[in-house]
């Protein structure tokens, strides 16, 4: 169900200045700015241009402001959030933090992005052991945790929507089997956030990370780090430096008395231009309301689903309502290597529609303020590239 007018889909529109020259399908890559995004970034370095750092009180504030409204997101306290580079940043802050010991265990699954690998393969050299979920029908076996869980598994790392193929993990579902079985559970949730709503404490969530520049339409180079309450004890901060410390501004004071909430991991200066434009993206997300945004992109995905159906093409994501997402993805029968796919994007491309190929299937995603317009002409592009001899 479609839960906007076309006139305000045409009002969110005219903020995303991207919309006059692109069909712009590639949120699970990068989003775009909003005119208020950038007109932040502009307040920001007018302030810096002008004022210099007499506007730091300011800056201070505004950042506590964006703090609160950010953990707003994600049903969080602000006191359990820190600003972070980016996910990766933010899941190494738990793979490194964490006291591991020889025979401990991981479980993340097969299909994860990069970001939620690396961190945990690092650890092997000390003996820990990585176990990953199959992932059979574009779908993750979550079945599998029974067999895979030990009394010596110590974290669940997944990712909150898979990037490669769409699947959105059942979070409250896993959390729960977490919480029962005295395990922590990781969610880098880069790929949903900002598109469907997220409650930490009712999804019984540990530790989240994300990036900005994704789904919420923020910059790159700037993301959240969020730690439960009563998860902080265990993560031991490997980044220090003079701002990790309650009494941060006394400069002529030494005392190693960390911060008692998650801003000890936030060891320095923040950046605090990226920090404004995120606040600027929060905004308007809240603003527009997250859970009708997920029924919008939803209400999109479902319009492409119909039409790629339609075309005898092979979808590879999830058709199960409960494990859809913002992502679609799609292969072309009888192209064993790929090379009609990669001309697909290229074609695409040429015709100002922009999506990518990842994990072997063209992915689509597109945000709520993209039109039925814009999803119309990405299926008849596609269908005049097929019809090609």
């Amino acid at each position: 169900m479609n839960p906007f007018t076309s006139e305000e889909i045409q009002d969110y529109r005219s903020l995303f200045p991207v919309t006059r020259h692109w069909a712009y399908l590639n949120h699970a890559a990068v989003g775009p700015f909003s005119l208020p995004v950038a007109q932040a970034i502009q307040n920001f370095t007018d302030l810096a241009l002008n004022e210099g750092y007499t506007a730091g009180p300011l800056w201070q504030e505004r950042t506590e402001q964006i703090r609160e409204k950010t953990a707003q997101l994600i049903g969080a306290l602000k006191e359990d959030l820190a600003f972070v580079k980016n996910t990766s940043h933010g899941l190494s802050l738990v793979a490194q933090g964490l006291s591991w010991e020889a025979g401990d265990e991981i479980i993340i699954s097969e299909i994860e992005f990069p970001a939620n690998v690396y961190p945990w393969m690092a650890l092997q050299k000390k003996g820990v052991i990585l176990k990953k979920i199959p992932c059979l029908q574009n779908e993750l076996k979550l079945e599998a945790l029974d067999s895979l869980v030990t009394d010596r598994t110590r974290l669940i790392a997944l990712s909150s929507v898979q990037y490669g193929n769409g699947y959105r993990l059942p979070l409250s579902e896993v959390g729960k089997f977490c919480r029962q079985k005295d395990i922590l559970f990781l969610v880098d949730a880069i790929q949903s956030l900002g598109a469907f709503p997220i409650d930490v404490e009712l999804d019984q969530i540990d530790f989240l990370a994300a990036d900005a520049h994704k789904w919420m339409l923020g910059p790159e180079g700037i993301g959240v780090f969020y730690v439960r309450k009563e998860s902080l004890c265990l993560l031991n901060p490997v980044l220090l430096g003079w701002n990790s410390v309650k009494d941060a501004l006394n400069f002529d004071h030494i005392d190693f008395s960390l911060k008692e909430d998650a801003q000890r991991f936030e060891e320095g200066s923040l950046n605090l231009l990226s920090i404004y434009a995120l606040g600027a993206a929060v905004d308007l997300l809240l603003k527009v309301g997250v859970d009708v945004i997920g029924e919008r992109i939803l209400f999109l995905t479902d319009r492409l689903l119909d039409g790629l159906d339609d075309h005898g093409l092979l979808l590879t994501n999830s058709l199960k309502p409960e494990f859809r997402s913002g992502i679609v993805t799609f292969r072309i029968p009888d192209d064993s290597d790929g090379s009609r796919l990669k001309a697909l994007e290229h074609h695409l491309f040429r015709e100002k529609i922009y999506c990518a190929v990842r994990r072997g299937s063209l992915r689509i995603s597109p945000h709520f303020y993209n039109s039925e317009e814009e999803i119309n002409r990405t299926l008849l592009e596609i269908h005049n590239f097929l019809s090609k001899p």
